[in-house]
Order: structure tokens, then C-alpha cells, then sequence
């Protein structure tokens, strides 16, 4: 018999529509039709897997994501989705609020910021989609990605106030992974061992200043 976790991230589109320097997943053009994806999830939701993790690329521009997300909770699975935030459509909306999805999305400092790491003018959508899924209902937290430079533990700050002044009451910070897009600019974006430790030393000083009011969490794929 198979053993397989629990939660799956499932990746259903390797189309994007920002182009983020240390991407763990760049782009290259991988976009499954529906009847694939949804006979994937299929033989994962008959294999024990309870938990699908929608993600990409970008997910929310592969046209069958409300369906597939439709399709996860009629067979009783809980979804969760990880976005850019950069286009949310209202029917799509609709649909994360009727499957219970669970939002989180990456923000990464202020406009200036956010904007020259990801490749594009991009802020503004994130930030007035996040304030559209809380309002829809839908539970939405944050993820940011912190790359190396002497703004990157005032990002931290901006965005722990930004969270706390638009309702999302979970953050998760994670300092930058040399893989992906990512492994080619190391030299540009990668902590040093002191910088990530400053790093870390900060997320847990915000995580007890802030207990009650914003769940800071510290994320390091490269310790686990």
C-alpha cells in the first residue's frame, strides 16, 4: 500500500503572472487541462490524502482552479490555496468561501519593495485583494520572504503593522532559499548566517510582542 502525508501541495499550473527573483518554482510553461488535474486528485484523495494545498505558479490563473477546488471539498477534503494575490475574480471568491479555503499570500514588504522583487507593479492588487478576501469571510494570512539588504528587518516590521491594521492574524516570514530562480542570484538575495540570525532573533521578539494580536511565525524550509 501507498503512505502518503496527510496534506499535498498540488501545483496546477508552472504559468505565472509575476516573475519573482528567488522563486522556489519559475515558470516554464507547464499548464495541465482540468480532466488531468482533477484525475490526480482523484487516485491523492483515494490514497489517503485529506488536505490539498493548491499552489504553482500562480494558481488562481489557471482557468479550472474553482472547479478543482469544487471538486476537493464535494469529496470532503480540506483545501488550502497559496497565491500572489495578484488576481482574485469575484466568482473566485465565491467559490474559496464556499469550499472553506484557507488564503495565504505573499506580501513582501511596502509598494517599492514588494514591487522590484517580484518583478512588477503588483502591491496594490495584493494588498486590496487580501483586504477583498477578509472582508468576503475567508480566511487569509501572510507570507513574506525576506532577501538579504539593510531594509530587510524594517520589511519585517512593515509588513507585522500592515497585518495588524487590515485584520490578518497570521505571518509567516521566510528567510530566502537559494533554489529555484533564486539559485541564480544567491550573491544578491541569500543571508548571511549573521544576517539570518538577526532575522530569526527579530521574528521571535515580534511573535511575543505581539502574542494575541498576530501569530508570527518563522519559516525555515533550509532547517526542515
Amino acid at each position: 500500500p501507498i503512505s502518503l502525508p496527510r496534506k499535498i501541495c498540488f501545483r496546477v499550473t508552472r504559468y505565472c503572472n509575476a516573475r519573482c527573483g528567488f522563486c522556489l518554482a519559475p515558470p516554464d510553461g507547464a499548464h495541465p487541462s482540468a480532466r488531468a488535474l482533477t484525475h490526480r486528485l482523484d487516485w491523492l484523495l483515494s490514497h489517503s490524502v485529506k488536505d490539498i494545498h493548491f499552489c504553482g505558479g500562480e494558481p488562481t490563473i489557471h482557468p479550472a482552479l474553482a472547479q478543482l477546488l469544487r471538486h476537493v471539498r464535494l469529496q470532503h477534503g480540506k483545501t488550502w490555496l497559496t497565491t500572489n494575490g495578484i488576481t482574485l475574480s469575484d466568482s473566485l471568491l465565491l467559490v474559496l468561501r464556499e469550499a472553506h479555503t484557507q488564503v495565504k499570500v505573499s506580501l513582501h514588504g511596502d509598494r517599492e519593495h514588494h514591487d522590484r522583487i517580484v518583478g512588477r507593479r503588483a502591491f496594490d492588487h495584493t494588498t486590496d485583494n487580501i483586504r477583498r478576501l477578509l472582508a468576503a469571510g475567508i480566511p487569509a494570512c501572510v507570507q513574506a520572504t525576506v532577501v538579504q539588504g539593510s531594509s530587510s528587518t524594517r520589511m519585517v516590521d512593515w509588513v507585522a503593522d500592515f497585518c495588524i491594521d487590515v485584520g490578518v492574524r497570521r505571518l509567516s516570514i521566510l528567510p530566502f532559499i537559494p533554489r529555484g530562480s533564486g539559485y541564480a542570484r544567491r550573491g544578491e538575495y541569500e543571508l548571511s548566517s549573521v544576517q539570518r540570525q538577526v532575522l530569526h532573533e527579530l521574528v521571535a521578539r515580534k511573535r511575543r510582542a505581539l502574542n494575541g494580536r498576530l501569530d508570527v511565525r518563522w519559516l525555515d524550509f533550509t532547517a526542515k
